[in-house]
C-alpha cells in the first residue's frame, strides 16, 4: 500500500512539475502559423502568381516555371507511378519524367485557393499517352516559408 502511494504522489508531482515547465510560447507546442496568423494581400498576390505559373507550367508542359518553388521534401503521388516524399530536385525529375512521356491535351486548374496559409489548387488534366486519351486529377498545396512560398505537395490521381 505503501508504494502505491509513493507512486501516485510521484506521479502527480511529476505531472504538476511537467506543467509548470510548459510554457505558453513554448517552441515544442506552437503551430508553424498560429489559427489567428493572417496572410497579407501581398502574400495572397504571390501564391495567386504561382499557382497560375503552375497551371501555365503543366499546360505547354513545362515545369521550368515552378520547378523552382518546390520545398526541400515535397510529397508526390502519382498513379501508377511514385508515391512518398522527394526532394525538391527528384520532384522536378519525376514530373519532367510524367510530362515528356504524354503529350498534353489541355489542363486548367477548375479550384483555386489563394487566400490563407495553406494556398491550393486542383484540376483537370487530359493527355495522350501510348495512344490512349487519359484523364488525371492534379492537387497542388503550397506553404510559407521564410515569408516565400513552396509547393509541399503534387498529386496527379
Amino acid at each position: 500500500m505503501k508504494w502505491i502511494l509513493l507512486i501516485l504522489v510521484c506521479l502527480g508531482t511529476y505531472d504538476g512539475f511537467a506543467q509548470a515547465r510548459r510554457l505558453p510560447g513554448d517552441v515544442r507546442y506552437s503551430p508553424l502559423l498560429d489559427k489567428g496568423s493572417q496572410v497579407t494581400d501581398v502574400q495572397v498576390q504571390q501564391a495567386k502568381s504561382l499557382l497560375e505559373s503552375i497551371e501555365t507550367g503543366i499546360a505547354v508542359g513545362d515545369i521550368s516555371s515552378f520547378s523552382k518553388h518546390f520545398d526541400k521534401q515535397v510529397f508526390v503521388n502519382i498513379t501508377k507511378g511514385e508515391s512518398g516524399y522527394f526532394s525538391s530536385n527528384q520532384t522536378s525529375s519525376l514530373l519532367r519524367h510524367y510530362i515528356a512521356s504524354r503529350k498534353i491535351v489541355s489542363f486548367k486548374f477548375s479550384r483555386i485557393n489563394e487566400k490563407g496559409i495553406s494556398p491550393y489548387a486542383t484540376g483537370r488534366l487530359v493527355t495522350l499517352y501510348r495512344g490512349s486519351q487519359e484523364s488525371a486529377q492534379v492537387y497542388v498545396s503550397c506553404s510559407l516559408q521564410d515569408s516565400r512560398w513552396v509547393i509541399g505537395q503534387f498529386n496527379i490521381y
